[in-house]
């Protein structure tokens, strides 16, 4: 198993001084980029705002899922097949979440 490190960049001035903006997942490889996204979720690492509402994941600066924020739930869409493992689609372990 791997820890995969996830960063995203602060929603807002007073975000980077409260909320956390990286996150260590275990993962393993093999498993598909669908649960690192999920893992990610369930930790509510994400943060939005009204003028912040989508944001974009890479790897190696290549996109590889977008997560919208609705409200309730968030939305994904993911940019390269959900089911392909994470040592692809992730292959040096960093997932950057940016704003576009």
């Amino acid at each position: 198993m791997q820890a995969i490190t996830v960063t995203r960049e602060a929603v807002c001035g007073a975000d980077d001084q409260t909320g956390r903006l990286t996150l260590a997942v275990p993962i393993p490889g093999t498993a598909p980029l669908s649960a690192l996204v999920d893992a990610v979720l369930a930790q509510r690492f994400l943060q939005f705002s009204s003028s912040h509402v989508s944001i974009t994941g890479r790897a190696c600066g290549v996109p590889v899922v977008r997560v919208h924020d609705t409200g309730v739930r968030p939305r994904v869409d993911f940019l390269v097949p959900p089911h392909t493992p994470v040592q692809h689609c992730v292959p040096q372990g960093l997932l950057q979440f940016g704003w576009d």
